[in-house]
């Protein structure tokens, strides 16, 4: 059972929904959509092995400025509870090295699926 004002993060390498939990059970209502167009210019994502491809490259790019996103969000104290992330096994560990200690903390959950297309009701039930 999610506890209230908790932050759900679902994510894949090229957008992030964020979902706030409302109530003292699961009702999940969106927040925020991230796609990799709002981050498009803002970089690469760091030293690339030769061997990646574009997509990798613009995958690790998105998922760099999702933790950024994230490590500001705690640091700045924008989020008022707990943290679940939820996102494809590739991007989850992209994603674990590069959380800051104050976003670490607030973290309760992690679940390596992708569900970023899920529906509310699909998120509800994944997270019961």
């Amino acid at each position: 059972m999610l506890t209230p004002q908790t932050l759900v993060v679902v994510a894949d390498g090229t957008s992030a929904v964020f979902w706030i939990n409302h109530g003292e059970k699961t009702d999940l209502q969106h927040s925020e959509t991230l796609t990799a167009r709002d981050v498009a210019n803002d970089g690469p994502s760091g030293s690339t092995p030769s061997e990646q491809s574009i997509q990798d490259t613009s995958e690790a790019t998105f998922v760099k400025h999702l933790v950024q996103k994230l490590n500001n969000m705690a640091l700045q104290h924008k989020i008022a509870g707990d943290v679940i992330i939820i996102a494809d096994p590739n991007s989850l560990g992209q994603m674990r090295p590069q959380y800051h200690a104050e976003l670490s903390k607030r973290i309760v959950r992690e679940v390596p699926k992708t569900l970023v297309k899920a529906t509310k009701q699909e998120l509800e039930k994944a997270l019961s």
